[in-house]
């Protein structure tokens, strides 16, 4: 499930403004933190100023703030940028260096050409995390995959664990079964809460209308807020850049979903399952979900908990958030991440521009 704010457009909002606004929307408590944690040029101003990294598949944007040992930042999608991550995982930046990326094909990374759309994969956009790992020089890197984004993070660990210091899947899915779990519970929940929308769906669907249509999408994305949120009006803490190189981009959400994506899940999405392997990964993992969460739902993050060795992971469930515990629980949920992730200097070279 794409994320509700790539349905809605953008909202162009000042960075410096947003950063005020922000600060003054968390509990005193959590402002004194911000404040005293967050380095100077935090918040929004790194945004739109990073560097671009090679790889085989074309040029990697990243942008990185703070200092320690490095963690990155896959987003979900799939077919968003790292846009939204901001300024929440700044709390991070006085014990690491947080890497913020675009995979390929979103964001301000390079496309791939129309006829290698297939290419777009789970495991395709594991290696982007490897290129830049290799790229900025680090032997060991925490990786956070939130939403999609803890597809390829799993993917990148059970492929390079020798590369994981720690591994964190925040409201994620696991495989073609659970995306369709996902599908379902989504559906679900719209055909009972928006009755009068679903029927002008299934109207829509009785005409050969598919949900991956941009008439679908938009009727569709009426009924989301209710699926992301336990408080929809937390949907206004996000931050949305106006800028159109953050843009959503659905022809990769299509590649891997299919041209039915909220329906039947198809595409390179539909066959894959990394289940078999699982049992192998030694990375201290974390897998986190909020008990609202319809979308990468409390029982998918237990599918995907059974899946790992017990000995080396843990589940978390925030009972207070939907899909973005770091936004609805923002004290509990960074407190759990700095009791999680490592934080000596796990970097073999400094950060160098590979801007081309």
């Amino acid at each position: 499930m794409k994320s509700q704010s790539s349905q809605r457009g953008v909202l162009k909002i000042g960075s410096l403004l947003f950063a005020a606004m922000m600060l003054s929307w968390l509990p005193a408590s959590a402002q004194a933190q911000a404040a005293s944690e967050t380095p100077a040029k935090s918040l929004l101003e790194i945004h739109g100023k990073g560097q671009f990294a090679p790889s085989k598949f074309g040029k990697i944007y990243y942008e990185t703030e703070g200092s320690g040992s490095p963690v990155f930042l896959i987003a979900g999608g799939p077919g968003s940028s790292h846009a939204s991550f901001h300024p929440w995982f700044s709390r991070l930046a006085a014990e690491h260096t947080v890497v913020y990326l675009d995979n390929i094909g979103r964001g301000r990374s390079d496309r791939l050409a129309p006829q290698r759309s297939s290419e777009y994969t789970v495991e395709r956009d594991a290696e982007d995390i490897e290129a830049l790992r290799i790229a900025l020089g680090y032997e060991r890197i925490s990786v956070i995959g939130h939403s999609y984004g803890g597809m390829p993070a799993l993917a990148y660990a059970l492929k390079y664990p020798q590369h994981v210091s720690r591994l964190v899947l925040s409201d994620t899915l696991l495989n073609a079964q659970t995306w369709q779990q996902n599908i379902d519970s989504v559906n679900f929940t719209a055909r009972n809460q928006f009755p009068e929308i679903w029927e002008q769906l299934m109207q829509l669907r009785a005409r050969g209308v598919k949900s991956g249509a941009d008439e679908y999408g938009e009727l569709y994305g009426k009924t989301e807020l209710d699926i992301y949120w336990r408080d929809p009006d937390m949907e206004s803490k996000l931050y949305l850049s106006g800028d159109k190189a953050d843009a959503y981009n659905s022809n990769v959400y299509l590649s891997f979903i299919g041209d039915d994506p909220e329906w039947q899940v198809g595409g390179s999405m539909k066959r894959y399952d990394p289940r078999s392997r699982m049992q192998a990964l030694t990375v201290p993992t974390l897998v986190c979900v909020g008990r609202y969460d319809r979308v990468g739902t409390p029982k998918i993050a237990s599918e995907i908990k059974a899946a790992l060795p017990a000995a080396s992971s843990k589940l978390v469930v925030f009972e207070r958030s939907g899909h973005r515990p770091w936004v609805e629980e923002t004290d509990a949920y960074f407190s759990l991440l700095k009791e999680f992730l490592p934080i000596e200097d796990g970097s073999s070279a400094p950060v160098v521009s590979m801007q081309q």
